[in-house]
């Protein structure tokens, strides 16, 4: 059900596909080369597309969270990011849709496509399979920054991560929005995660810079550890939900 939820966009009659020649737009990656009329560009000496009555098309961009904090979980949740990426993939290239996947941390790490045709999604499945969690933070704020100011077709943003980010993950997803994207958020998280171990003397180690902090645990720090873990997984939906952003957890 998710090309009717999670992927859903609204459907505009925009000159961009069907039987009517409407005009001409300039050629942008993807494009069939079909569509290109050839006479037009030998006298503007440029790539033009031909333009048709029709539907928009909504190109999906997924985007990968590969920081490091990722690799943890039962499974870890880097392998559950990429079974969704590649389950949300498969969904807009069956609806016809242009797919593009990029994997990010503080900036973009690697990226594919963009692909049509859902016969494409093994190449994409393998390329999924070379990715490993590497980045060492997350800034989805600099990257959603990076994301927009790319000349590229307005379509759906789909965001998978565990949202981990220091500057905090809101302010990424209003860029994309104030972008025209229409974000969309996969939130993944391990349940152990609430759990922060033993009590008493231990050594906190941030996965992803290496930090490290000697503390001792005590059963206030836990308690309040549980809370604050319990207050951040509840503002994801809280804040997709006060601005229309599809989200599953």
């Amino acid at each position: 059900q998710v090309g009717g939820g999670l992927l859903a966009a609204p459907r505009r009659k925009l000159p961009t596909g069907g039987t009517e020649l409407t005009g001409h737009r300039d050629y942008a990656p993807g494009d069939d080369y079909r569509q290109v009329d050839w006479n037009l560009c030998a006298r503007h000496d440029e790539l033009l597309v031909k333009q048709f009555q029709g539907e928009s098309e909504s190109p999906v961009y997924l985007l990968l969270d590969g920081s490091r904090s990722m690799s943890l979980g039962r499974p870890a949740k880097f392998d559950v990011a990429r079974q969704a990426v590649a389950a949300l993939a498969y969904v807009a290239l069956a609806e016809l849709e242009r797919v593009e996947v990029l994997v990010f941390g503080d900036r973009f790490l690697a990226g594919l496509g963009p692909l049509r045709d859902k016969a494409r999604i093994l190449k994409l499945v393998r390329f999924l399979e070379t990715l490993s969690p590497t980045a060492v933070r997350t800034d989805l704020a600099a990257v959603a920054e990076g994301f927009v100011s790319r000349r590229q077709r307005r379509g759906l943003a789909v965001v998978v991560s565990d949202l981990c980010d220091r500057r905090g993950f809101a302010r990424g997803l209003d860029v994309l929005r104030r972008g025209g994207y229409g974000p969309r958020v996969v939130h993944l998280y391990d349940p152990r995660e609430a759990e922060p171990g033993t009590l008493g003397d231990s050594e906190l180690v941030d996965v992803e810079t290496g930090a490290s902090w000697q503390v001792t645990l005590t059963r206030k720090h836990v308690t309040r550890y549980r809370a604050l873990c319990a207050e951040f997984h509840d503002s994801v939906p809280s804040y997709c939900a006060g601005r229309g952003i599809g989200c599953a957890q």
